[in-house]
């Protein structure tokens, strides 16, 4: 049951922006539709899976179960998930992709923390600047995302959650 009243039990991120705020969902999906989708070297499944990682990291299950569905649907592994959370440096993800994924956590759970030499770091992996900063993009969104999830009560309902993927377009998404 989500903690404020007037939502309704089975409320979607959809559902708090119609009653609350409106405007603001309309700023944040232009937001999201000019990194999410577009293809680049971070594809939109590698996206999604930060968005999940983050989601996890941040102990959100409401955004982890969506996320993770809609990067499986784009085409990541479920098996990924666990095994990232555990250890980044044995998950079964690409190698480039471990440096930049050991950013977003540290910019996920300590920010203030963060350094030019972490940013070095995953320079030196290959990743160019534009990925970086999408990567930085995600990372920002879920974070958001997550505190407006949990600070409302948001539930996670496993049996809606692939529709719920299938609807992301980070405009209509509920």
């Amino acid at each position: 049951m989500p903690f404020f009243p007037s939502l309704p039990e089975d409320s979607g991120v959809r559902k708090i922006w119609q009653t609350f705020n409106p405007e603001a969902h309309e700023g944040l999906s232009i937001f999201s539709r000019s990194f999410m989708r577009k293809e680049g070297r971070l594809s939109p499944a590698d996206k999604e899976t930060i968005a999940a990682f983050v989601s996890e990291l941040n102990k959100s299950e409401y955004c982890f179960i969506g996320h993770s569905r809609a990067a499986v649907k784009l085409g990541a592994e479920m098996a990924v998930f666990e095994p990232l959370l555990a250890d980044i440096g044995t998950a079964p993800v690409r190698e480039e992709m471990k440096p930049l994924l050991r950013f977003v956590k540290k910019l996920t759970l300590s920010p203030a923390r963060v350094t030019q030499e972490d940013v070095d770091s995953v320079f030196a992996a290959g990743w160019d600047e534009q990925s970086v900063h999408q990567a930085i993009c995600v990372c920002a969104r879920f974070s958001m995302m997550n505190r407006l999830t949990l600070g409302h009560g948001l539930i996670a309902n496993q049996d809606d959650a692939d529709a719920r993927a299938e609807r992301m377009d980070y405009g209509k998404a509920d």
